[in-house]
């Protein structure tokens, strides 16, 4: 079993940005709400890092979400970025 997770750490960055950008914030905005540095935020958006339970909870928590829907937003980014998806399910 492959346990690289380039793809995973990738689609959460995305996820990230997107989030981030609907809710109007910047990087400075989110850290502040959620209690990180904007530098850890720059990386988790550039793939850099990746985030803990607790870390994903107060991002989670600073965008106003809950974490199953950034679970759910990564999920929905993992089958629509395989190569072998198709668009049908």
């Amino acid at each position: 079993m492959d346990r690289s997770n380039d793809r995973l750490v990738a689609a959460f960055a995305a996820v990230l940005r997107e989030r981030r950008e609907a809710a109007g914030m910047t990087q400075e905005d989110l850290a502040e709400r959620a209690d990180v540095s904007a530098r850890f935020i720059s990386f988790l958006e550039t793939g850099r890092r990746q985030p803990s339970l607790s870390a994903l909870s107060a991002i989670s928590s600073g965008l106003g979400v809950s974490m199953t829907t950034i679970v759910a937003d990564l999920e929905e980014r993992l089958v629509s970025d395989r190569p072998e998806h198709t668009g049908s399910q």
